[in-house]
């Protein structure tokens, strides 16, 4: 049985980059939700994430960066 190497941690960002940007066309699909609302809800989500420190800041910036990213 063949096992898989661990991915590194730049493959497991890629693949939630790309993850994302599936998520990103799915939802433009629906009538309901495009990709301008989920950017508006990442960004009301982050400032809140920041302002009660229910996250760490690197990692509200990270999401932010890929939020800049995959949303652009």
């Amino acid at each position: 049985m063949h096992t898989a190497a661990t991915p590194t941690t730049e493959q497991r960002l890629e693949a939630l980059e790309l993850f994302m940007q599936h998520l990103v066309l799915t939802i433009e699909c629906e009538r309901a939700f495009t990709a301008e609302r989920l950017d508006q809800w990442l960004t009301v989500a982050c400032r809140r994430m920041a302002a009660t420190r229910s996250a760490p800041p690197a990692t509200v910036a990270a999401l932010q960066q890929l939020q800049r990213k995959v949303l652009a």
